[in-house]
């Protein structure tokens, strides 16, 4: 199909079928033309087009990232989650609803996750309802203009199973729901359920379960009863498999070594001076001395941390943004942290970190860092740091829905004044009182 020139990858499906000459950098012998002049039919012109709007959807949905881990410790994608969803939702069928049409769920299984290229791939594990919602909501604005990339029978596909009106789509969805329990146990689930959902131990990770299962069964029991079971069963022995693993310490023996793609994804508020939690000090507090070798006007910077008197040294690298950032976080001897430091003068800040626990409306549990500045913002500068954990989906999520405490005042996670590289180019004096308090 060389002859066909189309547009590149994520434009919006829009082919040309003008005919053209292709003339490839090759020496034909002299009886092969080296042009060629194809008129394709009104119909070649068309599946070349599904064709081709087939293949970069596949190549989209391959693009996606889901939160469980593989064996080998990558990241399942939405392309591998649909194929295992179209492969054991059709054995499911066989085994418990042969009523059920088998080509009807084979296409639901395959079509399930297509909105997910244009909203990306957010866990539901441990998402408040309001989350749950604001995810719904996302999905639906996306539909719309996802539908109109799709080929026909995709588009169709869609439609019925995000409708949920018959058997089959709502069996579908079930099953969608059993396959991350299931990738927990043959894939890395006990180093998901940690690093992804702070699980830090097998009480938690049960009562996790417990929600999960209730929810699961009020959604789905009434029609799928024997679903609802393997789904609970699943997950009594993925707890079988995190205890076993836990009380063996075998994680760092067969967990793969690989570089972290961290995202920071953070909101900071001014906390108001006159508010200060009275007993701040009895928090976990360390000093900091943080000085700054680059940054630039995107935000992105490279500094080198102090903690305490010399407890730990740090080199961080993040990249330009605001409340979602690249972060790459380097653990520094003592030497090298003072063969850098003198490169930072002029680009400092001093400040003491307490480490205060929240709980938000929602029952979810934070650690706020709230940091009180010293030098030139001396009685000036108090902020309050909240880190998101998770992949950037979930954390921006739970970003965009959290609730900080009266404590707090003014949001400045987009106000790059705040940011600490900024603060640290203050000359002094240059940042009043009235700048930087409510």
């Amino acid at each position: 199909m060389n002859n066909l020139p189309y547009n590149s990858h994520h434009n919006n499906n829009q082919y040309n079928h003008t005919p053209t000459a292709w003339l490839p950098e090759h020496n034909y012998p002299p009886h092969i033309s080296r042009e060629r002049d194809i008129t394709p039919s009104p119909i070649q012109s068309q599946l070349c087009h599904i064709a081709l709007q087939s293949m970069e959807i596949s190549c989209d949905l391959a693009d996606v990232v889901r939160v469980p881990r593989q064996p080998s410790g990558e990241r399942e994608n939405d392309a591998e989650h649909s194929w295992s969803l179209a492969a054991l939702a059709p054995e499911l069928r066989a085994c418990l609803y042969p009523q059920l049409d088998n080509d009807t769920v084979q296409q639901f299984a395959t079509v399930h996750e297509l909105l997910e290229i244009a909203t990306g791939d957010v866990a539901t594990f441990d998402l408040t309802p309001v989350q749950l919602s604001i995810k719904q909501q996302n999905e639906q604005q996306a539909a719309h203009t996802l539908l109109q990339r799709l080929p026909p029978v995709m588009h169709q596909g869609l439609e019925r199973y995000e409708a949920q009106n018959t058997p089959e789509a709502r069996f579908v969805r079930a099953v969608d729901k059993i396959l991350p329990v299931a990738m927990d146990i043959v894939g890395q689930g006990v180093r998901v359920v940690e690093e992804d959902y702070g699980i830090k131990n097998l009480a938690e990770l049960q009562a996790a379960h417990d929600k999960l299962i209730e929810s699961f069964t009020q959604r789905f029991g009434t029609e799928f009863p024997e679903l609802a079971e393997l789904y609970a069963n699943l997950a009594y022995h993925f707890e079988t498999c995190y205890a076993q693993e836990k009380s063996a310490d075998m994680m760092s023996s067969h967990v793969p070594e690989r570089p972290n793609q961290l995202k920071e994804v953070e909101r900071k508020f001014l906390v108001n001076l006159d508010k200060i939690p009275a007993d701040i000090d009895s928090y976990d507090h360390i000093d900091i001395s943080q000085g700054y070798l680059a940054h630039s006007s995107d935000g992105s910077e490279t500094r080198v941390r102090r903690f305490g008197d010399g407890q730990r040294f740090e080199l961080t690298v993040k990249s330009g943004g605001t409340v979602v950032r690249d972060e790459q976080n380097i653990i520094i001897n003592e030497a090298t942290f003072a063969s850098l430091w003198p490169l930072t003068k002029g680009k400092r800040i001093e400040k003491t970190r307490y480490y205060v626990p929240y709980t938000d409306p929602d029952s979810n549990e934070h650690t706020i860092e709230l940091d009180i500045y010293h030098g030139n913002l001396e009685g000036k500068l108090v902020t309050a740091e909240v880190e998101f954990r998770g992949r950037e989906t979930e954390a921006t999520l739970r970003a965009e829905t959290f609730c900080p405490p009266e404590w707090c005042s003014t949001d400045i996670s987009y106000d790059q004044r705040y940011k600490n590289n900024a603060l640290a180019s203050q000359q002094h004096g240059m940042l009043e009182l009235s700048q930087v308090s409510m």
